[in-house]
């Protein structure tokens, strides 16, 4: 709703919000925001932002994570000065990475020292508070003055929505915030502070790219994040099916339909080491689909059978290849615009034949007409030659997944990852489902019908992420009549078991599946095999790992909040009846319900 004429600086900072179109605030309270809360609740009347109360900062950002995830639209959080910065860090990193857009809205004691009461206001100011996070912020202020403000909150709106997007961070004077605005104020005109429109790519390199592809005889696509990215699903989708070019998907995020005959998600190794020529898209980190532990002169590989490399092997250890000397690259993404000094989460630097910086959706889209184009005789034989092929791929790589989960994992305690799967499968097929957040070991693309983006936030979220970035999800979807599905790792919900306070003071329905191993089972891995490598005992790999003694109901902690909680549930056979009362009570009851399944550690 449009608001009012701001009378103090922390109003003007919630009519620019509101004029933002910001919906929501995940917030934990505290003093230095003090101004900025009290306008949000008195002069916006709580409503764009509406303040969604978090029990820790680390959940507040995971929640603007979520809700970004589910609908293209940033949110704000903010964070009280120095303490409450370094609970949201780690979660502001995790967007960082991510490229999710939001704004941080941060506090700090009074700047002017002489107005300073003892001993709190000291300990809570600092030389630019943010220093600590702005190796893995896309940008940082803090302005001074009411047209600074004004000039800050844009800029950052627009910083945080420009390709490659990410968090921003504000910090304002405590006094500053509670101040009045000056006299004879003027409001901007928000109209013309508009996001900047992505770049589309270099013609002459789409072009180049164009050739590259119409010439090859087993082109493959590698691709991230599209279903995420404003029409990115269907020009990957238009361009596969004129050319047939087999597809690998990398990341949560949705790409292509897994039923489409393209996606071969799931043969990676094979299909790549055939490709005379690989476009990879918006892919974040190439490298871990296209290496492999090298051979070492012994002739065993340096890894096991999952592809991974030992721990035994050490941080020496050397990794080849999968693709065929002479595959031609063609890399199209803006991953080069987001490189910053600290992190290294950049990957390492891949030679590339044709390198085009844009949108990948936008050059997928000119790329599909610029074949479409050139398209001649040679290049339709070239498809027709491959395409039974692939769609052979992709049918074996269904026929397997069924064939284990049948053969293999079906009746195994306790109950195995790919059963687990398939009964959440079973019971929300029917219903207008999404999921929110989490995988199954990639289970869940092999076994279910996932047909569209809007049906697959699948956000990430881990050391106490998860259930943040889940709930911001499902906030967007509360009132709509989906049925939000999270998968719940034990040991995630456990840093942040606090989260589910949100959910019920909020409203905010859903069906959390746990994924109880009992264990930090990741480190049961590292453990054995540095172990094994050191010629040691291994019957002591879960001392420091294990969750057990006491194995936390998770259950019963559901219904502490007064949510619905099942289990926990040893009998696979016993999981259909419990998903089936928990997705009756997101459904009739409007709130969260949590099933608690123990299962195998992966």
């Amino acid at each position: 709703m449009p608001l009012g004429k701001p009378e103090y600086v922390s109003d003007l900072i919630v009519w620019l919000l509101n004029g933002l179109n910001i919906e929501y605030a995940p917030l934990n309270p505290g003093a230095t925001t003090r101004g900025i809360h009290e306008s949000m609740v008195n002069y916006g009347g709580n409503e764009a932002p509406e303040i969604i109360t978090c029990v820790h900062e680390e959940l507040a950002v995971a929640m603007c994570e979520g809700y970004y995830l589910a609908t293209g639209r940033p949110q704000v959080t903010t964070v009280h000065n120095i303490v409450g910065l370094q609970h949201a860090s780690k979660a502001i990193y995790e967007a960082f990475l991510a490229e999710i857009p939001m704004i941080i809205l941060g506090g700090t004691g009074p700047l002017d020292a002489s107005h300073r009461r003892p001993w709190i206001d000291w300990i809570h100011t600092a030389q630019v508070q943010a220093q600590i996070i702005r190796d893995y912020v896309k940008w940082d202020d803090q302005p001074l003055g009411a047209d600074s403000v004004v000039e800050s909150v844009l800029r950052a709106f627009q910083i945080a929505m420009t390709e490659p997007r990410g968090p921003v961070y504000l910090c304002f004077d405590v006094e500053l915030q509670e101040s009045l605005l000056p006299e004879g104020f003027e409001l901007p005109d928000l109209s013309r502070f508009q996001t900047p429109a992505p770049p589309w790519g270099n013609e002459n390199a789409i072009g180049q790219a164009a050739s590259v592809l119409l010439e090859a005889e087993r082109p493959v696509l590698l691709v991230e994040g599209l279903g995420r990215k404003p029409g990115g699903a269907e020009a990957l989708v238009d361009l596969v099916d004129l050319l047939s070019v087999p597809v690998i998907e990398v990341g949560a995020a949705f790409n292509l339909p897994n039923s489409h005959p393209m996606n071969v998600t799931g043969a990676n190794a094979s299909v790549l080491q055939e490709a005379d020529v690989l476009v990879i898209v918006d892919v974040h980190d190439p490298e871990q689909l296209l290496t492999r532990p090298a051979t070492e002169a012994s002739g065993g590989p340096q890894g096991g059978a999952s592809g991974l490399p030992r721990a035994g092997a050490g941080h020496t250890r050397r990794f080849e290849s999968l693709l065929a000397e002479g595959t031609k690259l063609v890399h199209v993404g803006m991953g080069d615009y987001g490189v910053k000094a600290w992190s290294t989460s950049y990957g390492r630097l891949l030679p590339a034949d044709v390198s085009i910086i844009g949108n990948g959706a936008q050059i997928l889209a000119s790329l599909t007409e610029k074949c479409r184009a050139g398209k001649d005789a040679a290049a339709t034989s070239r498809v027709s030659a491959r395409t039974a092929k692939i769609q052979a791929i992709h049918d074996s790589i269904y026929e397997r997944a069924q064939r284990d989960l049948k053969e293999t994992w079906w009746d195994q305690k306790p109950t195995a990852t790919a059963r687990l799967s398939a009964e959440v499968w079973e019971a929300i097929k029917d219903e207008d489902w999404v999921l929110v957040h989490g995988s199954l070991s990639g289970w869940e693309r092999r076994l279910w019908d996932v047909k569209d983006p809007d049906q697959w936030v699948a956000g990430g979220g881990g050391t106490g992420t998860g259930m943040g970035v889940a709930m911001g999800a499902a906030l967007a979807y509360r009132g709509t009549g989906k049925v939000c599905v999270s998968f719940q790792q034990d040991g995630d919900l456990l840093y942040t078991g606090g989260s589910m306070w949100t959910a019920a003071h909020h409203e905010i329905p859903m069906l959390v599946v746990m994924f109880n191993n009992q264990s930090y089972y990741q480190d049961i891995g590292h453990q054995n095999a540095v172990s094994r490598m050191r010629e040691r005992s291994v019957e002591t790999v879960g001392i420091g790992v294990n969750l057990q003694g006491p194995v936390t109901d998770f259950a019963t902690l559901a219904k502490s909040f007064s949510l619905y909680g099942d289990g926990p549930i040893h009998e696979a056979d016993d999981i259909a009846a419990a998903l089936k009362r928990g997705i009756k009570v997101v459904k009739e009851e409007h709130k969260l319900a949590l099933i608690d399944t123990v299962v195998q550690p992966r």
